[in-house]
């Protein structure tokens, strides 16, 4: 049963151009992020996809496995899904290029759930009060057998009743079983996702559950230029 983690990254990222190669404590920030997911023990093997050349030669350069994918990709999911097009690959997870701090465990799992027979998984993990009214902070709210009942940008649900239920924050990892991936990119965009502009409502129209991997390490994820300055304020020395 080989799993493919694949980490889709492109150099011109509206917030942030050039983010996948920027340093941190002396390797660029795709390598970083190559080297924590090749430290699960579930995963098989580890790719790099992207459409520029200059990240594409960082990551070999140190030794990891890349691919060129098309510019034409809609989506990081659509970058991935082209990506391992021609590998033997029974599992497929989606890793962010900006996943810079991730955990191993809540990653494992996620592969286990694939393995255990999900079609979907993803993970999340519990929310800091400032984080409820962001947008850019995506929620989660789970049905009682641990499956994704919706996401949203706004808070969720509408807490009337005080300590009855409460919503998990999303990390953007993605798993899937190869067939879901292949229906799943061959589905057009959806009303929800069209809304709130998040690709997992697409699965949930759809009929297919997404198993949600609650998470009990730390995370980290740079989207803009503070985001990194506060990750190399507190990053071990090397």
């Amino acid at each position: 049963m080989s799993v493919v983690a694949v980490i889709p990254a492109r150099y011109g990222a509206s917030r942030f151009p050039g983010k996948p190669l920027v340093d941190i404590a002396g390797k660029p920030m795709i390598v970083r992020i190559h080297e924590q997911v090749s430290a699960c023990r579930d995963v098989d093997r580890v790719l790099v996809a992207t459409d520029d050349e200059r990240i594409f030669q960082a990551v070999s350069s140190f030794g990891g496995d890349a691919v060129m994918t098309s510019p034409d990709c809609p989506s990081g999911t659509d970058r991935v899904a082209q990506a391992v097009s021609g590998l033997d690959a029974e599992y497929i997870v989606n890793v962010q290029g900006d996943q810079v701090v991730l955990d191993l465990d809540a990653l494992i799992g996620l592969v286990s759930a694939l393995k255990a027979g999900s079609a979907m998984a993803t993970i999340a993990t519990a929310m800091k009060p400032d984080e409820q009214d962001d947008p850019n902070c995506v929620k989660v709210v789970c049905a009682l057998n641990g499956d994704a009942l919706y996401f949203s940008r706004s808070a969720i649900p509408f807490v009337r009743n005080p300590g009855r239920a409460g919503m998990l924050k999303h990390i953007g990892i993605y798993g899937f079983a190869r067939r879901t991936l292949e229906r799943f990119t061959s589905l057009s965009p959806s009303p929800l996702e069209r809304t709130e502009s998040l690709e997992q409502l697409r699965a949930l129209e759809n009929g297919i559950p997404i198993r949600v991997i609650v998470a009990r390490g730390a995370f980290h994820e740079i989207n803009t230029p503070q985001d990194l300055e506060r990750l190399l304020s507190r990053w071990p020395a090397s």
